[in-house]
């Protein structure tokens, strides 16, 4: 249902909605549809107001059906706000159960008040019955609890509150009470215990000392006068292990001092008695490391659809709104500070588990994967970090842990764990995004986000050129889907065109309604999206003529790009230039089919394309050296690489290793234009039927005029011709022989069996019509035979 329907719809819902809270208010008891005609009708919505306020009020549930044209209202209002209508239902059913059973309360009420003639007006009819019902059934005092619990069930059931929970608090605040009761009064005994067998200790020490004294008093009075003499002029000093033993009964009980506390004092716990105690040990205690937690980036968004570059007259084409596609569910919130800290510090000990010692200095939560810088200890090599990437994925009970040893412009060494419940990046988030909606270029890419959660775009007219890469449901498609429809989003078909490469057949398809608009039209391919690889060679061929076409008619403006070229135009009032955009969507089959006629063109535009406005995106599942030579790796200086099975593909494809690191589901390393360095980030998902809006959208756009690339077989048979070369091919007969034998007019086929390239065989193809032996071309089917076999008797005779 588009956004003219749902308006429609909503106006309509608001109008019956008013009709009928008219009916009910204007209500009149004794007004009945069987009344005579000739009786005047009070109620201001006429006859029909009569009967809707009839069947609603005295029929159905009493005066608390005022509620309903209230709720149309709500809903008609909801429609024409183009709202997601799934919570709105989800009300109106709690409410209208709501209703019934507050008419069925007040029909209990009436017939409470008089049972022999109860009056059902306020209740309705509806509710009236069921009432009479359940008081027969179950008595009054049994209906009233029948209702009750139904509307505690209808609580419960929408605001899901819990009616376990207070009992459940209560309950665990009788049982903390009771534990911090029996805890208080366990310390105290252990206290008291410490006191008593402190008191005995200093009991015995003192009859000890005692006990010396006297030991030191007879031992001088066992000794001779003449020492007894001497030592009266002399102060009496104590034995020197006596004073010792003096010295450590002091300590000691200055200690015990420390530790007792004061009468009415609480006791000190053992942490500060040991610090009281011993005061030189506090300053060996650790305190504990001081991690740095960020926060999550959440960006806002804007609506697109107010820029008012956006906004052009209703004649002209408007671009899509953002409201075609899927809108992000409710911000789920993410990972708390102590799950991360707990993460970290368990991250730490199975490092130090591992013999590998260091401390987390910072954590950065993401959207898909959180990443932990940790600071190495003194003397540890950062490629142990790197060989530990296996173990640390398996304690960590994560898929796959990538490590960065180290981050460049810093100290420590990036460890980066999926979490465990990812969200995801949806495409509209991103469209909205202020970084995109505000971008001047007409090839930003709307990419997704970045490890942090920041908005990622890239711009396509700075690559210049795209090289992707990733194995089987990595998310490759989803990327190429996300990056057409930026395009898309950005640009009219005046500005951008597209040429599509196919060789699936079936991951474009829904991009064929573009056909006249966005689709560039080529003379030689009958088909809007290319699939076959001779439709392929010809389409690049058909790219690489207009290139040089395009720089001819740079020369003749002397101007150096395309957007000086249509700068000069619009100050002429002159057609501008479009974009040309090359989608290629897996490389790996055409390389098989053709490589060097696959690889010519696509080097050559790669080469010189950028200048005209004319840019390659090339995918494939597959990043071998077979199908990413050299040639083509050279000029495609901006690469994504997908989930890939083999650090050998990643090297393949970034020049190191890292991608068969990644977890899957758009889940992208990006290596940019001159940068060393890579970037992670996660691609924005956008679903099928998404795209499928988007392009019923644009068909309904006033068709452009249509952009059509010559035929390379015409530009090829001017240039014979111009060249006077009536020589025929040395392999034309047994071409003809091939062809005629098979009946079958196929390029490829005269490529496999006499293992000729692409022009080769073309050129014999298009020799064999001007014999007569084949017919016209026909776009990617194969050329009709028009010969038989007799003519081989002919050609024989002739040998």
């Amino acid at each position: 249902m588009n956004s003219k329907q749902q308006e429609i719809i909503g106006l309509l819902i608001i109008a019956v909605s008013l009709f009928v809270l008219a009916s009910l208010i204007g209500f009149t008891p004794m007004e009945e549809p069987s009344l005579s005609p000739n009786v005047a009708i009070a109620n201001p919505m006429g006859i029909l107001g009569v009967y809707v306020s009839h069947f609603l009020i005295k029929l159905f549930a009493g005066y608390l059906t005022l509620a309903f044209p209230l709720m149309g209202l709500a809903w008609g209002w909801w429609v024409f706000s183009r709202l997601p209508v799934k919570p709105l239902l989800r009300f109106t059913l709690h409410f209208s159960l709501l209703i019934l059973i507050g008419a069925v309360a007040v029909g209990l009420l009436a017939i409470f008040r008089n049972a022999g003639n109860p009056n059902f007006l306020y209740s309705g009819l509806v509710g009236g019955l069921v009432a009479v019902t359940l008081k027969d059934f179950i008595g009054f005092i049994g209906a009233i609890l029948v209702l009750a619990v139904i509307t505690l069930v209808v609580f419960r059931n929408y605001f899901n509150w819990s009616f376990n929970a207070p009992f459940m608090r209560l309950g665990q605040w009788i049982t903390d009470r009771r534990a911090s009761h029996a805890a208080r009064q366990e310390e105290q005994a252990t206290e008291e215990a410490k006191r008593q067998h402190t008191r005995q200790l200093l009991e015995k020490i003192d009859e000890q000392q005692a006990r010396d004294r006297q030991a030191v008093v007879d031992d001088k009075r066992i000794t001779q006068p003449e020492e007894e003499e001497v030592a009266e002029d002399y102060p009496e000093e104590p034995p020197h292990d006596v004073e010792l033993e003096d010295q450590e009964e002091l300590d000691y009980r200055a200690q015990l001092d420390l530790m007792m506390p004061e009468p009415g004092e609480e006791p000190l716990p053992p942490q500060r008695q040991r610090t009281a105690a011993h005061p030189q040990a506090d300053d060996d205690e650790v305190s504990g490391e001081d991690i740095q937690v960020e926060q999550e980036i959440v960006e806002s968004e804007i609506d697109i659809d107010k820029i008012k570059q956006r906004k052009k007259p209703r004649r002209q084409y408007q671009l899509p709104s953002s409201d075609l596609l899927a809108t992000p569910p409710a911000v789920v919130e993410g990972q708390t500070r102590e799950e991360l800290l707990e993460r970290a510090d368990f991250l730490v000990a199975s490092l130090s588990t591992f013999g590998v010692e260091g401390k987390v200095v910072n954590v950065s939560p993401g959207p898909v994967i959180t990443l932990f810088e940790v600071e190495p200890a003194e003397g540890v090599r950062i490629s142990k970090f790197t060989a530990l990437a296996d173990d640390l994925a398996r304690v960590m009970e994560a898929s796959r842990v990538r490590v960065i040893a180290p981050i460049p412009g810093k100290s420590s060494v990036g460890i980066e764990i999926p979490n465990r419940n990812p969200a995801m990046v949806y495409f509209k988030s991103v469209i909205n995004s202020e970084k995109f909606a505000q971008a001047e270029s007409l090839l930003t890419l709307a990419v997704g986000k970045t490890t942090s959660g920041e908005i990622a775009t890239m711009n396509m007219a700075k690559m210049p050129h795209l090289l992707i890469a990733g194995t089987t449901g990595s998310g490759k498609s989803v990327c190429l889907n996300t990056i057409i429809c930026s395009l898309l989003y950005q640009a009219t078909p005046e500005q951008v065109k597209f040429v599509i490469i196919d060789p699936k057949k079936v991951e474009m398809t829904m991009y064929r309604a573009l056909h006249g608009y966005h689709l560039l039209t080529m003379e030689d391919i009958d088909e809007p999206i290319v699939t076959s690889t001779d439709a392929a060679v010809l389409a690049l061929r058909a790219v690489e003529a207009e290139m040089s076409r395009r720089y001819d008619d740079l020369a003749d403006k002397v101007v150096r790009n395309i957007d000086e070229f249509n700068q000069k135009a619009r100050e002429n009032n002159e057609s501008i230039m479009p974009y040309i955009i090359v989608v290629v969507d897996e490389l790996a089959d055409l390389m098989l089919m053709s490589a060097k006629d696959v690889e010519a063109p696509i080097a050559r535009l790669a080469q010189l394309a950028r200048a005209v406005g004319i840019h390659l995106v090339i995918a494939t599942q597959r990043p071998s050296v077979d199908v990413i030579t050299g040639v083509i790796k050279a000029n495609f200086p901006s690469r994504i690489a997908f989930q890939v099975a083999s650090k050998i593909d990643s090297r393949t494809i970034l020049d190191t290793i890292g991608a068969e690191k990644l977890i899957g589901r758009g889940d992208m390393l990006y290596l940019g234009t001159g940068s060393g360095e890579l970037a992670r980030l996660h691609n924005a998902y956008i679903s099928l039927e998404e795209i499928e809006a988007i392009t019923d959208h644009i068909t309904e756009q006033p068709q452009p005029g249509e952009l059509v690339l010559p035929s390379i077989r015409e530009i090829s048979a001017a240039g014979d011709e111009l060249g006077g070369d009536d020589s025929q091919d040395e392999l034309f007969d047994e071409a003809v022989k091939l062809i005629v034998t098979h009946q079958h007019g196929s390029i490829s086929l005269l490529q496999r069996r006499l293992k000729v390239g692409y022009s080769r065989a073309a050129r014999l193809i298009d020799e064999m019509e001007q014999a007569g032996i084949v017919g016209p071309f026909t776009g990617s089917k194969a050329r009709e035979v028009l010969v038989d076999e007799s003519y081989l008797d002919g050609l024989y005779s002739q040998e």
